[in-house]
């Protein structure tokens, strides 16, 4: 919907209305329409008015969305786009979900619509405070069609009084709201917390007793989180949550500080860690422990000659041949292993892939995996097969 592209959110009436909406017969009716807007707007004109029809199409639009990211077919949740955005998916919630101890009290703070304490195990019990009457509005109805007993309450989050534990999910979008100097004072008055943070929050700004948690999947490294007071023991961790199982690995971030890796050439297999192994440098305990090497030392791309038998966390490619970033050199390679269909994967090269894969245009049978990156600081195209079965923590 053109006209409603730029609509993050819904004003409070809106809300209202889509609380005590039949928002499933309306989904089952309407939801094929949405592709045609002219169709669409006929049919709701003629039971809805102007500002209910835009609540719809705006949440119509959401509502897929919202069932795959929080896997609920059978209960639809209230919110807005800028709240789906910003909740807390339902993978990553379950596992932060469990590391709570049993029966604790939490503050849910700038609670939203509730993503965070959804999926709290039975006996742990959820207050949560926001500045906006819409998120509360959103947080209790879901709780009530969840039938969770977690209630909210319009506050400040930093005027929230201390207990035992607590939680935090700051705005991000232009800087952290609450600031983060405000949150860390804030956590003092609770036994410990755990705050959300981007993945690229700077490490060095986090107080070295906390513990630093990156949270992902086998693709992307999702979220950062900060764990204060009790949930503290100076540690960096990482946790894959991936559709059978979830990886986990962790280090002291003393130790993690002072270990480096050898760099040198290109062996004959390259390595590639996962999203969150990548972004907490975890990948750097791992790869020493397996005897890999970096291909260079400001990459996270690592090889070695001969694979382990177990190596969770890296995908495996073995490799064909190198050449240099010419565009002569790479497409002779291309054509000389008769490749086809090519995916490009890049670190530490300016290059899209798409516009590339173009431009090379191979005509060949086979696929590969084209590497664009950097060899002790050389550029260097690498093509490579992937070896075996994914491992661990990778798809």
């Amino acid at each position: 919907m053109k006209y409603l592209a730029m609509i993050n959110t819904l004003p409070l009436n809106a809300l209202e209305f889509l609380r005590f909406a039949e928002i499933r017969s309306i989904a089952d009716e309407y939801l094929p329409l949405l592709k045609d807007t002219l169709k669409l707007t006929e049919k709701l004109s003629k039971k809805f008015n102007r500002q209910e029809r835009h609540a719809l199409i705006h949440y119509l639009e959401i509502l897929p969305k919202i069932r795959e990211k929080f896997c609920l077919q059978e209960v639809d949740l209230i919110c807005d786009r800028l709240a789906y955005e910003q909740a807390t998916a339902r993978d990553i919630s379950e596992y932060k979900a469990k590391l709570w101890q049993s029966g604790a009290k939490i503050a849910d703070l700038c609670c939203g619509m509730g993503g965070d304490s959804f999926w709290l195990p039975a006996g742990i019990v959820a207050s949560g405070a926001d500045i906006a009457p819409e998120r509360i509005l959103m947080f209790n109805e879901n709780m009530e069609r969840l039938g969770l007993p977690h209630r909210a309450v319009l506050k400040n989050a930093l005027e929230v009084e201390g207990g035992d534990f607590f939680c935090i999910d700051p705005a991000r979008r232009e800087g952290l709201n609450p600031d983060f100097e405000s949150i860390l004072e804030l956590s003092k008055r609770f036994c410990g917390g755990m705050i959300k943070l981007p993945p690229a929050f700077p490490e060095s700004e986090i107080p070295k007793e906390s513990d630093v948690l990156y949270l992902g999947n086998a693709n992307d490294c999702r979220e950062c989180l900060m764990l204060s007071g009790v949930f503290g023991k100076g540690m960096i961790r990482a946790a894959a949550i991936c559709k059978s199982e979830t990886f986990e690995w962790q280090c002291e971030k003393d130790e993690l500080q002072n270990i480096s890796l050898e760099a040198k050439n290109l062996g004959a297999f390259i390595l590639e860690p996962n999203p969150v192994l990548v972004r907490s440098h975890l990948f750097l305990n791992e790869a020493k422990k397996l005897g890999f090497w970096q291909i260079d030392s400001t990459l996270a791309y690592v090889s070695c000659e001969n694979l382990p038998p177990k190596y969770g966390g890296f995908a495996a490619y073995r490799v064909i041949e190198q050449s240099s970033l010419s565009t002569n050199s790479v497409k002779t390679m291309l054509k000389k292993h008769n490749a086809g269909k090519i995916t490009i994967k890049k670190r530490g090269v300016e290059v899209v892939p798409e516009a590339e894969i173009r431009r090379l245009a191979p005509k060949g049978e086979k696929e590969y995996i084209l590497f664009y990156t950097r060899i002790s600081g050389e550029k260097r195209a690498i093509l490579a097969t992937p070896f075996g079965k994914c491992p661990s923590g990778m798809l």
